[in-house]
């Protein structure tokens, strides 16, 4: 019989620093786990403007890292939260993770939208169907993410946990209550919090803006998030100079404070993510629910599952990818008094509902359970 003191378990993923959507989820879920279990962490981020030589050195020390958390703790399950959906990550799990967990019970999460392409791809259906199938769990965030890979993981070997929150991301419900009573004002706030990547959605972003300012509507649009290279920073600058948008358009940079970001969503009436990159579930996207904000996100991955677009009181919206014109008409749709109340009451209800902390770490409490029966 295990005691309290025998519940090891071995996370091994990106954390912060730099803080991504994944790099947090993996850290919140160190931080919800360690009450009950003896979190031993294996931080797998590596600086992405570091030269090839110094990745491959990197991805040694970590393999070495791992190794002896795998040889200190022989019975511990592992939790993978950095399993890659691309054919290069793929192969470099391939030879530096899978190799050392083939006797353990390993719950893998799945943080892209994408994941499934890894067992279509030429380069990486053979050995994806060969080995993610025999893993302990697969874990993705929405139901609809992992019936994309049913044909090849079975149902028993699946789960579904959503995401959640940290305490300083979650206003209470009645400062979200008097935000919605008070309504969106003549002139918005309109919040776009990523990392600064194209592929993110801030050009479609700032093309809206463009229309939706020749159409008359005035609005304050506000951009959070690091910028990947000079080069991108420099076209960002030169898009909003293009359309004259430097009077409405502010970019606060990489906003690191918990405590100042929570402060951006309970003064945004909108929160907009129209990314490319088939995401799961960006944490920004639920950051802005928990607040009351609406949003319209892209019509990809599982952002609009994330919002419920399809039930009857959705969040906000889901907008075709690369449609700026789509993109501008569907803000200011949601931006009507009405239908931005009902978007907001929806947003706090459906986080409260789904997304809480505490439903999310029962599942967990539950899955790992299973993972350390498992173990051997």
């Amino acid at each position: 019989m295990r005691t309290a003191s025998d519940r090891h378990i071995i996370l091994i993923g990106r954390f912060p620093p730099p803080t991504d959507g994944q790099a947090q989820a993996t850290l919140r879920l160190a931080q919800d786990l360690a009450p009950v279990w003896q979190v031993h962490a294996v931080d797998t981020m590596i600086p992405a403007e570091a030269p090839a030589l110094e990745k491959i050195r990197h991805y040694r020390r970590i393999g070495r890292a791992f190794q002896a958390q795998l040889d200190a703790h022989p019975d511990a399950p592992v939790v993978w939260t950095s399993i890659s959906p691309e054919p290069a990550g793929h192969w470099r799990d391939l030879m530096t993770i899978f190799p050392r967990i083939r006797s353990r019970t390993v719950v893998a999460v799945v943080h892209w939208g994408k994941f499934a392409e890894v067992f279509s791809h030429p380069g990486t259906r053979f050995s994806a169907r060969r080995r993610i199938p025999a893993l302990f769990r697969t874990v993705f965030t929405a139901q609809v993410l992992s019936d994309a890979c049913a044909p090849w993981i079975p149902e028993r070997r699946r789960a579904v946990i959503p995401n959640t929150l940290d305490a300083a991301m979650i206003p209470d419900a009645d400062t979200v209550a008097r935000r919605r009573a008070a309504g969106p004002p003549v002139r918005p706030r309109i919040l776009f919090v990523a990392n600064m990547l194209p592929q993110k959605g801030w050009p479609d972003v700032l093309e809206a803006t463009a229309r939706l300012q020749a159409d008359g509507l005035r609005a304050d649009w506000v951009f959070a998030g690091a910028w990947p290279d000079e080069a991108t920073r420099a076209a960002f600058h030169a898009q909003v100079d293009q359309h004259g948008l430097s009077d409405c358009v502010t970019h606060l940079g990489a906003v690191v404070d918990r405590g100042v970001l929570a402060a951006e969503y309970l003064a945004a009436d909108l929160f907009v993510l129209p990314s490319w990159l088939r995401e799961a579930q960006p944490l920004t996207i639920m950051e802005a629910m928990a607040a009351g904000v609406p949003c319209v996100v892209a019509d990809d991955g599982g952002m609009p599952d994330l919002i419920g677009a399809s039930d009857p009181h959705p969040a906000g919206v889901a907008v075709p990818v690369r449609q700026p014109d789509r993109l501008a008409e569907d803000i200011r749709g949601v931006l009507e008094p009405g239908a931005w109340a009902r978007a907001s009451a929806a947003a706090r209800t459906r986080f409260e509902e789904r997304f809480a902390p505490q439903s999310v770490s029962r599942q967990w409490g539950r899955l790992l359970d299973e993972a350390m029966e498992a173990a051997p």
